[in-house]
């Protein structure tokens, strides 16, 4: 009876989530020069019999997606979970970095009706995407995608819808103006746009495009005329405002409508607050770029889902806090606003304009 009633109360408390994010794998078959992933202590993939005790907690969200900081495809577990996602309705997604999209693999995905493939890129041309996705190559990649495309053709799928993902630089946003046509040819549904909001090493602030003020308009303007183009091929295009804010606004992160659960099952409102990017070995965190000085990451988590169900979980005090913070209509009727929380201090996805 007890259990009943407890089922009952965490039934109640259960949030409804746009998505619950789910880290499968810290490893990574590639080693971007912007990205912390190489920097991490610990690379491993998430175990299936962790991922299965979600299963209870899918009915809080219509969207599974199985991304964090490392390769999606390194996890050789990450069909099964596809597979109870579907399984339980709901759609599934992931990023993938592309070097592994090889037959069996598209075969498998397109068999699971796989939702949605996004796919990373940093350029339209080898020399830029391959400069700085060390250890990827765009030709092979564009190779791949051309299979997807063959491979669903004569299965008659629809799915997975290929998104390309593009990450904007100062030294690649020229070649942004391809992405269209390059979508087109790859049968992509969605181009998505954004900037680089955690900054690993002060080498790459010039590259972070909001930092370019003098630059601004020119990149508002592309990126207005690249919507128009997009529109006209029926391709969704979506981005992040290449302008710098002077103060906070609502963050970019969708705090009070997901989640992220970690490899080790930590849930965090966020990718960038993850315990994912702890130094463990020495007892530091990873430190980042934060308006031209150092400031350390601050790892967030309000419980582990091997421990705890997510309704407890989500429903702690000190989690409906850090939410209350983030909650634009809450914060707008407020007259003493709440403190910043520490980990959102140094971070650009609250000050770096909205999406379009």
């Amino acid at each position: 009876m007890s259990r009943w009633i407890t089922k009952i109360l965490d039934k109640i408390g259960s949030p409804e989530l746009d998505w619950i994010q789910v880290e499968v794998s810290t490893r990574c078959n590639a080693a971007c020069i912007y990205c912390p992933q190489p920097l991490l202590y610990k690379k491993q993939n998430m175990r299936f019999g962790l991922f299965k005790q979600l299963i209870p907690y899918l009915g809080y969200t219509n969207l599974v997606y199985l991304q964090g900081w490392g390769e999606p495809l390194l996890n050789p577990d990450i069909f099964d979970m596809i597979r109870v996602c579907k399984a339980k309705g709901k759609r599934v997604g992931f990023t993938t970095n592309g070097m592994l999209l090889n037959k069996e693999t598209i075969c498998r995905l397109v068999d699971l009706e796989t939702d949605i493939l996004s796919v990373s890129l940093a350029g339209t041309s080898p020399a830029t995407h391959n400069r700085i996705r060390r250890g990827t190559d765009l030709v092979k990649i564009i190779e791949n995608l051309d299979l997807l495309q063959q491979i669903s053709a004569q299965k008659g799928a629809l799915r997975p819808a290929l998104h390309l993902a593009y990450l904007m630089w100062a030294s690649n946003f020229h070649e942004l103006q391809e992405v269209v046509q390059l979508a087109k040819k790859l049968g992509a549904k969605q181009i998505v746009c954004s900037n680089m909001t955690l900054i690993m090493n002060e080498t790459l602030c010039s590259e972070a495009i909001f930092t370019r003020q003098e630059k601004q308009q020119y990149f508002v303007s592309v990126l207005e005329a690249i919507a128009k183009e997009a529109q006209k091929e029926n391709l969704i295009f979506a981005y992040k405002s290449p302008v710098l804010l002077d103060k906070s606004v609502q963050c970019s992160e969708n705090i009070c409508y997901s989640c992220v659960v970690n490899v080790t099952g930590e849930i965090s409102p966020c990718v960038f607050t993850s315990p994912s990017l702890a130094q463990t070995d020495c007892q530091k965190s990873l430190l980042h770029i934060f308006q031209n000085h150092p400031s350390p990451c601050y790892p967030l988590s309000f419980g582990n889902i091997g421990k705890e169900n997510l309704s407890r979980i989500w429903n702690k005090k000190e989690y409906h806090r850090f939410r209350r913070f983030h909650d634009p209509d809450i914060t707008k009727t407020v007259i003493d606003p709440q403190p910043v929380p520490e980990s959102c201090m140094s971070c650009y996805s609250s000050i770096v304009g909205t999406s379009f």
